[in-house]
């Protein structure tokens, strides 16, 4: 993966270097490195919300569960057309849907993480996505946080903020539902 993302932010550099105003001839800055990584780490970090999202609309009988669920999906379907733009923009591959080498990047459920989610029933299911859509929303803050501090591009820091208000917004929503 560090391969893979030196050789993206090589190209990066030398797409800036032959375009008008470092970017789209629009005078917005050209991507960096942090700009790609970023789309590149959140898609498949949205992809894996998604995905336990869906199950938690299926199997909760929770309002609160069901709606958290609900809408965070469909937020982060959009963020996910939105990064992917930009990175076909940037000339770079959208990653694909390989559950087996998203579980291993830092900050996503591991494997046992997500079955053990489908394997729960009742409250205790309820109780565990909670939990567990909280540990991987703050590494999703974290990450946005991070492209904000080291990008260039300003719709990528854009949305990043956008991620960084919506996921703090969810994981508060969360923890006073945790405590009620």
């Amino acid at each position: 993966m560090r391969a893979r993302l030196l050789i993206i932010a090589l190209g990066l550099l030398a797409l800036a270097g032959c375009s008008p105003a470092g970017g789209s001839g629009t005078g917005e800055p050209a991507a960096n490195e942090a700009d790609a990584t970023f789309s590149l780490r959140m898609i498949p970090h949205h992809r894996q919300t998604i995905e336990i999202a869906e199950v938690a609309t299926q199997k909760s009988k929770d309002p609160f569960v069901v709606d958290v669920a609900d809408k965070i999906a469909r937020a982060e379907a959009g963020e996910i057309e939105q990064m992917a733009t930009y990175l076909r923009s940037w000339n770079i591959k959208v990653p694909g849907d390989d559950a087996g080498a998203t579980h291993k990047m830092a900050g996503m459920m591991t494997a046992k993480d997500v079955e053990a989610l489908k394997a729960a029933t009742g409250k205790q299911y309820d109780d565990l996505f909670l939990a567990t859509l909280s540990r991987h929303l703050r590494s999703g803050v974290d990450m946005a946080k991070d492209a904000q501090a080291k990008g260039e591009h300003i719709g990528s820091k854009a949305l990043a903020g956008k991620i960084i208000v919506s996921q703090t917004e969810v994981l508060a929503q969360i923890s006073a539902k945790q405590k009620s």
